[in-house]
C-alpha cells in the first residue's frame, strides 16, 4: 500500500484487527471510510479486516474501492489477487497479478502467483515456467522454491521437489513454509520421522501453523499415537480461522472425538 501517514483513526483499526477485536475494528473503520471515501488505505484496511472476519466478498468489495483511488499499488493489488483466487475467481485473480508486472515486469512474486493459478488451472508447465522465470529474476525467492516444489512433485519428479523445497530452506531456514513443504514431502513418502521433524521445525518457527499440525496428527495417528495425535489435532482447531477450513475443522472435530473414545476404550 501507499506509503502515506496513516490517520489515528486506522492506527487503532489496525491495533485492534492485531488483537483479536474484528468486530470493532470493522465498526471503526467502516466509520473512518465513510467520513473519508477519498482515503485508498481506510479500503484497504476495512477490506483486511473484513476477510478476517469470513466476509471475503464483502472484502473483495473494498479492495476494488481502494484500488478505484489507487490503481498502481501492488501491494493491494496482490491482496486483492490473493482473495480472488481464495474465492475461486481465477480469471480475476490474474488480472490483478498482470497489472503488477504492468507496473514493474521483474515483479518475481507477482509471477509466482500467475504461477499458482495456472498450477491450480492443471497447467502444470505453464506453472513451471512462470516459476523458473521468477527465479531468473530473483534467485533467492522463497516463495518461488516452494511454488516449484509443488508443481515438480505434482509431475512425479520427488528429486526435483527435494531439491526445490531444500533451496528453500537453505536460503531462509526461518521460514516455517518451507519446512511444512518438505515435511508433507515426506509425509507422502510415508518417510515418517523426517517428516514430523520438519512440521515440527514449522510450528516452532510459527506456532500458529495451523495446516502443520494437521500433517502431525495424521504423523501420529499411522503411529498409533493416539494421545499426541489428539494434541496436534486439537492445536490444528485452535489455530485454523479460515471460514474456507470448515468443512475440514468439522472432520477434525470428529476425528479427535473418535480418538478419545478410543483411548476411553
Amino acid at each position: 500500500m501507499t506509503d502515506t501517514m496513516l490517520d489515528e483513526t486506522i492506527k487503532q483499526g489496525i491495533d485492534l484487527l492485531e488483537k483479536g477485536n474484528t468486530k470493532e475494528a470493522i465498526k471503526m473503520l467502516e466509520g473512518y471510510c465513510n467520513d473519508n471515501r477519498d482515503v485508498p488505505e481506510g479500503w484497504f484496511y476495512l477490506g483486511d479486516a473484513l476477510a478476517e472476519d469470513g466476509r471475503l466478498d464483502d472484502a473483495i468489495a473494498r479492495y476494488r474501492q481502494g484500488l478505484k483511488l489507487a490503481p498502481d499499488d501492488a501491494d493491494a493489488l496482490t491482496t486483492l489477487g490473493d482473495m480472488l483466487l481464495e474465492s475461486g475467481d481465477q480469471k480475476d485473480a490474474i488480472v490483478c497479478y498482470k497489472k503488477i508486472l504492468d507496473i514493474d515486469p521483474k515483479d518475481a512474486d507477482a509471477i509466482v502467483s500467475i504461477g499458482l493459478v495456472y498450477n491450480i488451472q492443471e497447467r502444470s508447465d505453464d506453472a513451471i515456467r512462470a516459476f523458473r522465470q521468477a527465479l531468473d529474476i530473483e534467485p533467492d525467492n522463497v516463495f518461488a522454491w516452494n511454488a516449484l516444489g509443488d508443481a515438480l512433485y505434482g509431475q512425479g519428479d520427488v528429486d526435483g521437489a527435494v531439491q526445490a523445497f531444500g533451496k528453500g530452506i537453505e536460503i531462509d531456514p526461518e521460514d516455517p513454509a518451507a519446512h511444512f513443504n518438505m515435511g508433507e514431502l515426506y509425509y507422502d513418502l510415508e518417510e515418517l520421522e523426517e517428516a514430523e521433524d520438519e512440521c515440527l521445525e514449522a510450528v516452532r518457527l510459527d506456532p500458529a501453523f495451523s495446516m502443520a499440525y494437521l500433517t502431525l496428527g495424521g504423523i501420529c495417528m499411522d503411529q498409533d499415537r493416539t494421545a499426541d495425535a489428539i494434541g496436534f489435532f486439537e492445536k490444528y482447531l485452535k489455530y485454523e480461522t479460515s471460514p474456507q477450513a470448515a468443512e475440514m475443522m468439522d472432520e477434525v472435530k470428529a476425528v479427535v472425538e473418535g480418538l478419545r473414545e478410543e483411548l476411553k476404550g
